[in-house]
Formats: structure tokens, C-alpha cells, sequence
């Protein structure tokens, strides 16, 4: 075989991941064809019952969830004109990567829902646009206007001041909606396209906008800034926005991103609770979650069964693909490449050329079936031998890693300071189980305090101020002073971006801090590479855990991520959870001698084992031991075998008035 003409055509395997349930990949329309019919019956059950519908996706890791959601996606905000209301979409469409702390999946879910809903198609109109428009036809008694031509009336400038809109879209959110009136406001210029930023702001619970921006959006300020409780409330009152004709799909990925440690059941219990807050609190929604079938028991047991059955009113698993599902797969990729193609005319009766159909089957051995991922990772082996002659490269999973780490790292230095709170929130229990996991997250939840960590008897609480409304945060810090008066037992640390200054003019929530500063408690300004390395970790781990991080086909799992990053983790983490653990420390509690001793060498050598270290200093491995566990915060330690320690080499506090000024 010729096979020269192949080394200048693009590898048609070589994308194997759908990252987002927006993108539109190609697809092969007959894997996983009963699970897509099953969530499309329970779509057109919401449409047709006006009640809620559930569905919940189960497979391995590769077996393409997020290829199905995209699928779906597509298949319901289409333009396909069958009747009035397809001419604009059949639903709502949310796609919710739950990444986040399960301490704020309303926060999340109302963030993602906003965004969605401003997400804008071809024709250049949001789903909101599109959402607005269907309703405003069914109000038509006159049925003067269809949706689409409701939609074009929205979208036309020159109607952007119309006395109609106050006449008929202030009304209608206030009569049919149920909507209050700050939400009423914001719609009302996001609809009309007033103010689009400062109200896209607010709409997804951020936390920036100045009372400038309040006043041109007609609304006064909170000062409990944003709440979880605040946060259903919003996500549920645009639930009641949507139409039961045009329901909300609600598309949950990546369940298994919520556990904050291996032997976290609490997260998917919080999930079950949200999800069933949703089927109860709404006539028009339908829910589909993924999850992989390694921990579908696991998460079963964790739920309350009444949760459970409002999530899993149906179930599919998503089966990997046999051997004519698997070849129909290769040969579609094959056909799509249009470089590929004047070479394949020349051999019609080989449907898979230029891969030989023994060599597709080889991968399978004596399993009958494998993920759709593998098979195209697979299949991209063989052409990528056919280009060059040569096997492909064997993979090198810490290389992969380290790649992946510094890229996403570097993704991350570009995010928007808001991001700061989910960023820590989620990111600090994961990096403390990676660092051994001496310090566990508590499930104690209280007002501002975002994360307790509990070490034995030692606990801190940890409070996220990256507010850049100065009201909100004095009013925090005046509730955390409260706080901190009833819980004097607990060390307390206040975390704040360093990229967010605290003004001169800020003088209350100056004095507040100061006073905070004064009483003991620490303050940490954790700098952009700190929280890019966090950002960097979280992601890593959270797509281990839902199988959606591999090299070549093959997932690589959580405990893989792990030690990689024990061996290889950004010193700036180290330090920055050496200070927020540190602060449980006290004077009184150090053992000069041996402890200054072990801290000697460890920062001399930064990483050591308990015997090796023993044997340097010259004392017994149970005393080591013994002062070691007795200082989580201030020297780390894993468990092993062999067990190692580690030195935090915490930063010093910064000082109240250090870094606030602008």
C-alpha cells in the first residue's frame, strides 16, 4: 500500500473529548440511540403533563455522556421548523459542569443557569430572547405574532425604547412570573439590551458592581452579598420564567467533581437534596445527571430515597460499543475528513480503509465491547502508524501530567478575579486530602464561614472575603467579629485575594478588619500563581474523578493525579496552606528543641521520610511521630507507606494595613 499521501492529511482520531455540551462535534447518530430517546420522551412528558421528569445517565469513563448532552442540545434549541414554537427551540438548555464546592451548588447552578441563558446562537438571540418571545406568543390572544416574529420585535434596535415593553413585559414578570422586583429590573434591561454587563453581573451573583452601576440598573444593594438560599430563590424564579411549552433542561455532568475527599458521601446526598428542590419547586423542568457506573452505588446509598426517585424517575446506562458499533464509529470519522476522501473513492469496498478491519478488532481481544473514547484513541494509533511507519510513541503519564498542570495553570492566570471564591472553596479540601489528609473538611455549615478544617482536636474556620462591594464585606466582618465572640475556641482565617485592594475610603471595613487583626485572627492574601496552582489542582482532580481526564484512551484515576501532584506540587500551595493551617498553632504548644531540629532539616530538604529524618536528628521514630502529629500546622505529614514529612514554610501574616491600599 501506498501510504505516503497519508502523512500530510490531519489524524481524523485525534479529538476524543467533548468538553461542553455547547459544542457541536460531529456525531453518530445510532450509539446510545435508546438513552437519547429515553430523555426526549421525559422532555415531551414535562411538555405534555406539566409536571417534572427525570433522567439519570450512568457509564464508564469515555462512554460519551457529555457526547449524548451535546447531542441533546442540539436536538432542542434547533431550528427545525415543525410547528411555531420549534421555530425558535424547544427548551431552556442548561449545561452544569458541577466543579464546585457542594457547599455552594445553588451559587453554581444559578451562575451557570445566567450564562446559558445569555448564551447567544447563530442568529446572534439569546435563549432568553428566545424564552421571552414564546411566552409573549402565548399571551397573544390575537395570535397576531408567532415566536418568531415575537423574537425579531425583541431583537430590532429600533424597538429597544417601545412603550410597549413597560406595558407588557413589567406586567407579565410581575403577574405570571412571580418575579421580585430587582430581578424584574435586571431582566427587564437584559431583555431589552440595557446595561448588559453590570446586569448579566448581578444576575449570576457577583459581587462587583458599584453603586454607580446599582443606580443605572434602577435596584439597591445587598449587604449579605450572596447566599445559597438567595441563590435558589433566583434559580427557581427563572425556572418560573420559562414556559411549561418551553421547559428548562437542566443537564448535570461531572457528579463525582463534588466529592471534596475519596469517602465523600455528604456531597452526593447535597446533590439529591438540590435536585429534588428543583423537581418539587417546578411544573416546567426536566433533569438529566451523569454519572459513571463505578460509583452509581456509592451515590445511590448517599441519597435520600425520596430525592432519589425525584432524580431517577428513568435510567439509562450507556454501554460500551461491540464491534459493528465500534467499526461504524471508525468508518464515520473516516468519511468526514475531506482531505481523506479523494483517497477513499478509490476503494469503495473497503469501508474502514486505510485501517484494515483485523486490525480495528484487534483492540477488542476477548472483550466483547469498549468505550467509543478508546476505540477512536485506538483507531488513531493505527493511523498515526500509517502516516509515519512507525508505532506510536509510548505515553508517559507524569509527562502528560506536568503538560496539563502548567496548561491549565496557565488558563487559569487569565481568569477574572471573581472566580477567587469557587476557586478556594472547592480547591483548599481537595489540596488538604493531597497533602495527606491530616485536615478534613467538617460539615458544619455556618453563615460566612466557608470551610471548617478539623486536625484532632485543632480546628480552623475559614471565612472568603474577595468582595469588591466594600458594604458587603464590612458587613461580613462585622458578623464574622460576632462570630469569632461565640466560637473563641476555633482559630479563624480570613482569605482574600491579593488582586483585590480594600481602598482608603473604605474606612468601616478598615476598622473592622484592624479590630479582627487585633483579636488573633490571621489574614491571608494569597497571590494569582497560588491561586492558579489551586485552580489547576481542583480541575485536575475533578476530572480524574469523573473520568474525564486520559492520555491516549486509557483514564487516568484520581489516585494516579495524586501522587503526581505530591511529588511534583507547586511550592506557592504548599506555603499558602502552611499559613492557613498555621494559624492553629501557639507559642506555648512549641517544643523548641526537637521541633527546631525537624524543621532544620525539612528546610534543608523540604520533603523526608519519618525514618530517614529520625535518624538525622537522632531521635526514636515514635517521638518524631509523636511531635509531628502533635503540630499539623506546621509540618506535614503523609501517611505512606513509607511515611513522609513535609515542611508548609508558611509566610508570615500579612499585617492589617499591608497590601490595601489601591
Amino acid at each position: 500500500m501506498n501510504v505516503k499521501p497519508l502523512g500530510a492529511i490531519p489524524n481524523p482520531f485525534r479529538q476524543t473529548i467533548v468538553k461542553d455540551a455547547w459544542e457541536t462535534p460531529r456525531d453518530v447518530l445510532e450509539i446510545h440511540a435508546q438513552a437519547f430517546e429515553t430523555c426526549c420522551r421525559a422532555f415531551e412528558n414535562v411538555k405534555t403533563s406539566r409536571h417534572c421528569d427525570s433522567v439519570l445517565l450512568h457509564g464508564g469513563a469515555g462512554s460519551g455522556k457529555t457526547h449524548l448532552l451535546s447531542r441533546l442540545q442540539r436536538h432542542w434549541t434547533s431550528s427545525a421548523k415543525q410547528d411555531g414554537s420549534t421555530d425558535i427551540g424547544r427548551c431552556v438548555f442548561l449545561y452544569c459542569r458541577l466543579q464546585t464546592s457542594p457547599q455552594r451548588l445553588w451559587q453554581h447552578l444559578r451562575k451557570t443557569f445566567v450564562e446559558d441563558l445569555l448564551h447567544r446562537f447563530p442568529d446572534g438571540t439569546t435563549q432568553l430572547q428566545r424564552l421571552v418571545a414564546c411566552r409573549f406568543a402565548e399571551g397573544d390572544r390575537n395570535k397576531r405574532r408567532p415566536p418568531r416574529a415575537w423574537l425579531n420585535w425583541i431583537t430590532n434596535p429600533g424597538k429597544r425604547d417601545d412603550p410597549g415593553w413597560k406595558k407588557i413585559l413589567l406586567p407579565w414578570l410581575d403577574r405570571e412570573a412571580r418575579i421580585g422586583f430587582s430581578l424584574q429590573r435586571v431582566l427587564y434591561h437584559l431583555i431589552t439590551g440595557r446595561h448588559i454587563l453590570e446586569a448579566g453581573a448581578w444576575l449570576k451573583g457577583e459581587d462587583c458592581l458599584p453603586e454607580e452601576a446599582m443606580e443605572r440598573l434602577g435596584i439597591s444593594g445587598n449587604e449579605d452579598g450572596q447566599t445559597e438560599d438567595g441563590a435558589r430563590e433566583v434559580v427557581l424564579s427563572l425556572c418560573r420564567l420559562a414556559s411549561p411549552l418551553m421547559p428548562v433542561a437542566f443537564c448535570f455532568d461531572q457528579i463525582e467533581a463534588l466529592q471534596t475527599s475519596r469517602d465523600d458521601d455528604h456531597s452526593f446526598f447535597l446533590f439529591g437534596q438540590m435536585g429534588a428542590s428543583l423537581f418539587n419547586s417546578s411544573n416546567n423542568a426536566l433533569l438529566i445527571s451523569c454519572i459513571q457506573s463505578s460509583v452509581l452505588d456509592a451515590f445511590k446509598s448517599s441519597i435520600r430515597e425520596a430525592d432519589l426517585d425525584r432524580i431517577a424517575q428513568r435510567q439509562e446506562s450507556l454501554n460500551p460499543l461491540d464491534k459493528t458499533l465500534a467499526r461504524l464509529l471508525i468508518q464515520r470519522r473516516l468519511e468526514w475528513s475531506e482531505e481523506l476522501a479523494p483517497l477513499r473513492a478509490k476503494h469503495p469496498q473497503q469501508q474502514l480503509w486505510p485501517l484494515e478491519a483485523a486490525d480495528v478488532d484487534s483492540l477488542f481481544g476477548p472483550s466483547p465491547a469498549q468505550t467509543a473514547r478508546k476505540i477512536i484513541s485506538f483507531a488513531g494509533g493505527l493511523f498515526e502508524k500509517l502516516q509515519t511507519g512507525q508505532a506510536p510513541r509510548p505515553r508517559d503519564e507524569g509527562e502528560f501530567l506536568r503538560k496539563e498542570f502548567e496548561r491549565r495553570r496557565t488558563a487559569a492566570l487569565a481568569q477574572d478575579e471573581t472566580e477567587a471564591d469557587a476557586t478556594l472553596a472547592h480547591g483548599l479540601p481537595l489540596l488538604a486530602e493531597t497533602l495527606g489528609g491530616q485536615w478534613f473538611k467538617e460539615r458544619r455549615v455556618e453563615r460566612d464561614i466557608d470551610l471548617l478544617l478539623r486536625c484532632g482536636e485543632k480546628r480552623v474556620a475559614l471565612s472568603l472575603c474577595n468582595h469588591r462591594n466594600m458594604t458587603s464585606l464590612a458587613a461580613r466582618l462585622k458578623r464574622l467579629e460576632d462570630w469569632r465572640s461565640r466560637n473563641r475556641e476555633i482559630k479563624m482565617v480570613l482569605i482574600r485575594n491579593s488582586r483585590l485592594p480594600i481602598g482608603r475610603t473604605a474606612v468601616v471595613t478598615k476598622s473592622r478588619l484592624e479590630s479582627l487583626l487585633a483579636k488573633g485572627v490571621s489574614f491571608c492574601r494569597p497571590d494569582a500563581e497560588t491561586l492558579a496552582a489551586l485552580q489547576a489542582l481542583r480541575s485536575l482532580i475533578s476530572d480524574a474523578r469523573s473520568g474525564d481526564l486520559h492520555d491516549g484512551g486509557e483514564p487516568i484515576g484520581p489516585g494516579t493525579v495524586e501522587e503526581w501532584l505530591i511529588r511534583n506540587l507547586d511550592s506557592g500551595l504548599t506555603d499558602f496552606f502552611g499559613q492557613v493551617v498555621g494559624a492553629s498553632e501557639t507559642p506555648e504548644e512549641a517544643e523548641p528543641d526537637l521541633m527546631n531540629s525537624i524543621l532544620d532539616v525539612l528546610r534543608k530538604h523540604k520533603v523526608m521520610t519519618l525514618e530517614k529524618l529520625s535518624e538525622e536528628i537522632g531521635h526514636p521514630v515514635p517521638l518524631v511521630e509523636d511531635v509531628v502529629k502533635r503540630h499539623p500546622g506546621r509540618i506535614g505529614w503523609l501517611s505512606g507507606p513509607p511515611a513522609v514529612l513535609f515542611d508548609y514554610a508558611p509566610a508570615d501574616v500579612l499585617p492589617s494595613g499591608e497590601g490595601d491600599e489601591e
